[in-house]
């Protein structure tokens, strides 16, 4: 779709909230600019392609237009609602722990094992926090699905994930994963002394004015939570809000958080900055440019087709070679259909968030191409 209205069986919400949205001088993109890319969001619920979009772009200076569309069926989706960031949680994170290390209290080339000693009875390898955020431990992943079936809880997945095996010696492959970010987690927290959730709160969520962001809403934040649907054969049977309820409480430390539009976007815009946002600094220029440095240059995410290359930095990810974002962007997508783009080359933070797991990337793509071909 290409302009004009929003379906009338889509309701469309708009605009008011997180930072004012601000008049668009010379050479800025405009809100006019962007209509087909709001309107494609429009039109993908429209299709049930996606259940609903909550769209937001934003520069260095504030909010340009945030809008969210939701089916007039079903729980209301507003721009203030709460949803699940799956993966996009790893470079929050990753920005706390680059924290923790620029103020001396962790160093990226430590092993690991001498904070977590059952990672040495585990037979793991001595990777670090730097092989870690960079998807490089050899370490794989804890089967999740499994854990819900079974009932686990958060001290299970942690056994479960220093027990993992190692598959590649530590720094010599790319290989996706998010247990390694809990057994990170866990050991800054032993090193700190006190629960990480503490340490990403007093290091990114507060200073950033990212109040409703959290690994598990409260009752009061439950009519806002905005709905996954999960269509996964191995969870066939299991009502998809039960299984949302037992994913929320593993508070997985790379993909467990929940958060509003408004809270992202000021994330996003936190680190087009250089790190820092309405004078409270996360991280120095310098840390910034260290995490979104492309690590997977030189062969580790290589692939026969260069399309499907691996792109990778510390906690973000780095555009392919058929994107039209700029070689300085990095962003990072959750398996829950969101994604959040940042591109200093622009000016420019993209935000695209839903509720479907493993969904396609190609509904995200389309609309963050239409933004690209807004831009002046």
């Amino acid at each position: 779709m290409g302009g004009g209205d929003a379906p009338t069986h889509v309701v469309r919400h708009a605009d008011r909230y997180g930072s004012p949205m601000h008049d668009q001088g010379p050479g800025r993109l405009s809100r006019r600019a962007l209509d087909p890319a709001f309107e494609l969001a429009a039109a993908q619920v429209a299709a049930g392609t996606v259940p609903f979009v909550i769209l937001g772009v934003a520069d260095r200076v504030g909010t340009i237009r945030l809008e969210s569309f939701g089916m007039t069926v079903g729980p209301r989706i507003g721009i203030d609602a709460l949803c699940l960031l799956a993966s996009i949680t790893k470079p929050i994170v990753a920005t706390a722990v680059m924290h923790e290390v620029e103020a001396g209290r962790l160093d990226l080339d430590q092993p690991l094992v001498g904070l977590l000693p059952e990672l040495a009875t585990a037979g793991a390898g001595s990777f670090t926090a730097w092989h870690v955020l960079t998807h490089t431990s050899g370490i794989g992943d804890v089967y999740v699905e499994g854990l819900l079936l079974e009932g686990g809880d958060r001290a299970e997945l942690l056994r479960r994930a220093i027990a993992l095996p190692q598959r590649s010696v530590p720094g010599s492959a790319f290989d996706y994963a998010t247990a390694p970010f809990d057994i990170l987690a866990e050991g800054i927290a032993r090193r700190v002394g006190r629960p990480f959730e503490a340490v990403l709160r007093e290091d990114v969520l507060d200073p950033l004015g990212m109040t409703e962001t959290v690994f598990a809403p409260g009752p009061d934040a439950a009519p806002r939570m905005a709905p996954v649907a999960v269509d996964l054969p191995a969870l066939a049977g299991i009502p998809g809000s039960a299984l949302i309820a037992g994913f929320t409480g593993l508070r997985l430390a790379g993909g467990g958080l929940w958060s509003t539009a408004g809270d992202v976007l000021r994330f996003g815009r936190a680190m087009l900055r250089g790190g820092e946002l309405d004078g409270r600094r996360v991280l120095s220029p310098a840390f910034v440019d260290l995490m979104t440095r492309e690590v997977t240059v030189g062969g580790l995410g290589a692939a026969d087709d260069v399309q499907r290359a691996e792109h990778y930095a510390i906690g973000w990810g780095k555009p392919g070679v058929s994107s039209p974002a700029s070689a300085s962007s990095f962003g990072h997508g959750g398996g829950s259909g969101t994604r959040l783009w940042v591109d200093p080359a622009h000016d420019l933070v993209f935000l695209y968030l839903t509720g479907s797991w493993a969904m396609s990337h190609e509904p995200i793509n389309a609309v963050q191409h239409a933004v690209y071909a807004a831009l002046p």
